[in-house]
């Protein structure tokens, strides 16, 4: 747990990275309904089979429920790492629970090399960054389930 630790603690050095605030139930709310508008963005780039960037609406479609979750425990994050910190600490902390199996598959903070698949944000930077304009269809569909079991999850955790 140390570079969890040492991590927020450099993340909390910087507004532009991560701050911490009033819980905010209101603004978390706004995240879900944030994340649903994406999912619905995704499954009609799915219809006009526009894959690539149906990956990467799906990617915020769960960043938004990172963030609500962020919000109703205080924190407001600029920087993906240091949302990845928050949520690692809040379940090491028992002040929540959740699966770290679905943190994980969306992003870890180091250990990517030594993963078997790639998480969501890799898949992400390929699909933004690279030049090929489809993708893996059984990604794009294990990315909406994720999704669904994260909003799922969120909307539990908002309701404690």
């Amino acid at each position: 747990m140390p570079q969890i630790d040492n991590h927020l603690k450099w993340c909390l050095k910087d507004a532009k990275r991560l701050v911490k605030v009033k819980p905010d139930a209101e603004l978390a709310q706004k995240h879900v309904k944030k994340s649903e508008y994406n999912y619905g963005v995704l499954q009609t780039l799915e219809r006009l089979k526009i894959y690539d960037w149906a990956l990467n609406v799906g990617f915020y479609a769960i960043y938004h429920c990172f963030l609500a979750i962020l919000a109703k425990y205080g924190y407001q994050s600029r920087n993906q790492a240091c949302t990845i910190t928050v949520l690692h600490t809040l379940i090491n902390e028992k002040k929540m629970e959740l699966e770290k199996d679905l943190v994980t598959q969306f992003d870890t903070l180091d250990v990517e090399e030594n993963m078997a698949s790639p998480t969501i944000r890799v898949e992400r930077e390929v699909s933004t960054y690279g030049v090929e304009t489809t993708i893996d269809l059984e990604q794009l569909k294990k990315i909406k389930e994720l999704i669904i079991k994260v909003q799922r999850e969120t909307i539990r955790i908002l309701g404690e």
